[in-house]
């Protein structure tokens, strides 16, 4: 495999790992590892696509949420369902939509279909799968110099919200769940709404939100 492909592996396995230590995953054991490791992951050998060397088994720090990171190194674009129900249906995984999340990295680009295949998943049962192209989470986008904080607004903070706006989430712009890059990142459900701090010239700082849709 081309060095490229290594550091492109190596690179978003990083930003990822930072990224869920932020959410509240314990990441430790998995951040340890360089460029001649990732290279061996991969020679270890190929499962449907999948090294299992590659996979990370993540628990939240409270110990309350699962999160299965799956590096898939062939293209899925045309087997999409089955490459995706085999990991969440499988008796080998122990894989509970209630307490687990799926994050699946693959080398090809975020098609259309990968986010009508997640929302599939959310809505059919209950499954929180979110695919991401390697190459593009190199670099947090959530971190970008042009991005403004985005926060997950608590479920149990909605109401509070909702009342003191005098709003109803109807009211809010949308985003759009797992197309919109931010978003993904956040791993942001139907329903869910997002708090946007942006800088303002005259206010100091203008708060806003969203509410995301399919």
């Amino acid at each position: 495999m081309q060095y490229e492909t290594i550091d492109e592996l190596y690179r978003s396995r990083r930003t990822l790992l930072e990224h869920l230590d932020e959410q509240g995953y314990d990441t430790a054991p998995y951040m340890k590892f360089s460029h001649k490791e990732i290279m061996e992951m991969v020679k270890a050998g190929p499962m449907t696509g999948a090294p299992p060397a590659l996979q990370m088994d993540l628990v939240s720090k409270d110990g309350l949420q699962k999160c299965m990171v799956v590096t898939t190194l062939g293209k899925i674009k045309q087997k999409l369902n089955p490459f995706t129900s085999k990991l969440v249906d499988s008796e080998e995984t122990s894989f509970d939509p209630a307490t687990t999340e799926l994050i699946i990295i693959t080398l090809e680009p975020i098609a259309p279909n990968f986010h009508a295949m997640a929302y599939h998943f959310w809505s059919n049962k209950k499954t929180r799968v979110r695919y991401f192209q390697a190459k593009a989470i190199i670099n947090n986008p959530l971190k970008h110099i042009l991005v403004p904080p985005h926060e997950k607004v608590p479920k149990e903070e909605e109401t509070a919200l909702l009342k003191q706006l005098y709003a109803k989430k109807s009211q809010f712009p949308l985003i759009r769940f797992h197309e919109d890059p931010i978003a993904r990142m956040l791993g942001l459900l139907p329903g869910d709404i997002v708090k946007i701090t942006r800088p303002s010239p005259t206010a100091g700082v203008y708060v806003f939100h969203r509410v995301c849709v399919p």
